[in-house]
């Protein structure tokens, strides 16, 4: 940039324009090449305010570049130079005008070489910083800085941070959100990295907490910042890596048309790999380069979908089946779509939602879920789904089991597969590696309030119920409001003969919208209470609800066994077995189901579930 070679001092800090390397005495900082064009035009302006668009035009001289990507430029030196975002003791911001480089030169800066000779091992910094500045071609990504410092350090662990919106529209946040779970879930697919989950990332969307604190929160070795910017018609993410004590170890920028969101996704999450030099296999490095385009419309139709899906919540499940459905209308061939769909279905046709007879719903959701593979077959989400529908509904455990280790494999960090693994293991009647399985989601989405109530399921159906009822009060100081949660907890305390606990639970499970599951539980806890008249009244109400929406038989088998009937409790568990029901799967281990353990016609219908076949 600088036609005659100068040197700049100030503070404790020294450039050359030429070599174009800051100091701290003897300690390179590392700058990206436009970082420094930035620095070295504030410098030559003698304590003069250099007016945006100048400044653009000094750092950017051949291409078009918003404000925004020059008050990223001047954040970052902020933070090299040691200062806040708004800290003026170098740089002072000049508003609706531009910025001054405010701090005083030293004596005989900017004119002509440094009295002292750099060290022999510094002359060939300008060499190694050169080759370190390798452009990226993929999908229009290119490589702007590596810090040389920590060239042969591997990093193991990462948390991306919520994208920014700077389109200046907040409609489009979600933009910014989906591109964040698009990268995270591309990161995830590298074994060898441990990636915060996007639930948990999302926690800090809009705190105010320094990124030191972030690491040290979530024990990670690097924090991505970044943002999601528009340009007319075409989109371009930005991201910056900063180690554990907030020194920036590179940047990047990802532009392209928002038809390519998830090549700009998977782009940068494999140049944030590399630049954290994790070892990634040469499937791994595949899967990250296949993506595909997808209608920009469908893209934001799935994302809406999945928020829907995470409620949990009936009305939230139907929301998401309506996004997934104009995905896929927009884009036929758009697999996660599918999955998201298959993904709807099952949870309506499943315990704890139970909103729809599993013969209504769940076909659906089979169908939906094999597009999935058949559009992606290295689709991890795909491949969950099937593993879902084959537990749940075909009954086909080796099947089930096939696919759910195939998903794992294709993505490692992705929670799910491994909290529907463990409901693999749950029918298999081990409960203890099902507890391994479902340990291993909530180290990967800690803040996931359906996970960390998956805990305490599989130590439930393990008979370990106060480490059960400790799991789920922790799950509901998350969430308060979960309907589930309470739902659950009042289960563990019913099976803990602690039936006002219980009582209480169940009825605030009602208050917050649980439905069937906790009336038919607060009918069980009645029955061992030894209030039969009360448990009654629940089996009259559940029989009168019946008439208008679906009510599992399992929940009406579970009250005749609180109450001792053992006829009927068995000729209900019939009925659940006709209906399909994915209760079926669990009774070699559900604990409701004791009482009709020892009874023939019972182990008959548990053989029954071993031996059918899928509709």
């Amino acid at each position: 940039m600088q036609p005659d070679r100068r040197i700049y001092a100030f503070g404790p800090f020294r450039i050359d324009s030429e070599e174009r390397l800051l100091f701290r005495g003897d300690e390179l900082i590392p700058l990206t090449p436009k970082v420094v064009d930035t620095l070295l035009a504030l410098l030559s302006s003698d304590g003069r305010i250099v007016e945006k668009e100048d400044l653009v035009k000094a750092v950017w001289p051949d291409s078009f570049v918003e404000e925004g990507g020059l008050a990223r430029n001047i954040s970052m030196l902020r933070k090299m130079l040691g200062g806040a975002a708004g800290d003026a003791q170098f740089i002072e911001t000049i508003p609706k005008r531009g910025y001054r480089f405010v701090a005083p030169l030293k004596a005989g800066a900017g004119e002509g070489l440094p009295a002292r000779a750099a060290p022999a091992g510094r002359r060939f910094w300008p060499w190694i910083a050169a080759c370190l500045l390798v452009v990226l071609a993929a999908g229009g990504a290119y490589f702007l800085h590596r810090r040389a410092s920590n060239g042969a350090q591997r990093f193991r662990s990462l948390i991306v941070l919520p994208l920014k919106n700077l389109s200046g529209d907040a409609s489009q946040d979600y933009i910014a959100d989906g591109m964040t779970a698009d990268v995270i879930n591309n990161l995830m697919k590298i074994e060898a990295l441990r990636v915060v989950s996007d639930t948990t990332a999302m926690t800090y969307k809009g705190a105010n907490k320094r990124l030191p604190q972030i690491a040290r929160e979530q024990n990670v070795d690097v924090v991505v910042e970044g943002s999601v910017q528009r340009f007319g018609q075409r989109w371009e993410i930005n991201v910056q890596l900063f180690d554990a004590a907030d020194q920036p170890l590179w940047s990047g920028t990802y532009p392209g048309d928002l038809r390519d969101v998830l090549s700009l996704a998977s782009n940068a999450a494999r140049s944030i790999a590399e630049e954290i030099r994790v070892k990634m296999t040469p499937s791994e490095k595949q899967r990250l380069a296949s993506a595909r385009q997808v209608d920009p419309e469908a893209w934001l139709d799935y994302s809406y979908g999945r928020w829907y899906w995470n409620k949990r919540t009936t009305e939230g499940i139907l929301g998401a089946i309506d996004h997934f459905q104009r995905a896929i209308a927009k884009d036929p061939k758009f697999a996660p779509a599918y999955s998201g769909l298959a993904d709807a279905y099952a949870l309506l046709g499943s315990a704890g939602v139970d909103a729809k007879r599993p013969l209504e719903v769940m076909p659906k959701a089979k169908q939906a879920a094999l597009e999935a593979v058949k559009w992606d077959p290295l689709l991890a989400e795909g491949h969950t789904s099937l593993g879902y529908v084959r537990l749940s509904y075909d009954w086909d455990l080796d099947a089930a089991r096939s696919e759910f280790e195939r998903a794992i494999a294709l993505n490692p960090g992705y929670a799910t597969a491994y909290q529907w693994y463990a409901h693999y293991w749950l029918a298999m009647a081990q409960p203890e590696k099902a507890l391994a399985a479902a340990r291993e989601a909530q180290a990967r989405d800690p803040y996931s309030l359906v996970i960390n109530v998956s805990v305490g399921w599989c130590l439930y159906h393990g008979r370990r119920y106060g480490e059960a009822i400790e799991q789920y009060q922790a799950a509901l100081k998350m969430g308060p409001e979960f309907a589930l949660g309470h739902a659950v907890l009042a289960m563990a305390y019913e099976e803990s003969r602690r039936f006002p606990e219980a009582i209480d639970e169940f009825g605030k499970a009602l208050d917050r919208g649980s439905g069937s599951l906790a009336l038919a539980g607060l009918g069980s806890a009645y029955g061992l209470a030894g209030r039969p008249a009360d448990a009654r009244k629940v089996l009259d109400q559940l029989q009168r609800i019946a008439v208008h929406e679906y009510v599992p038989a399992a929940y009406v088998a579970a009250i005749y066994a609180a109450l001792g009937d053992r006829d009927r409790g068995i000729e209900w568990t019939r009925k659940a077995f006709d209906e399909r029901s994915d209760y079926m799967v669990y009774l070699r281990t559900e604990p409701w189901a004791d009482s009709l353990r020892s009874d023939p016609r019972f182990r008959q219908i548990v053989e029954s579930v071993a031996s059918a076949k899928a509709p």
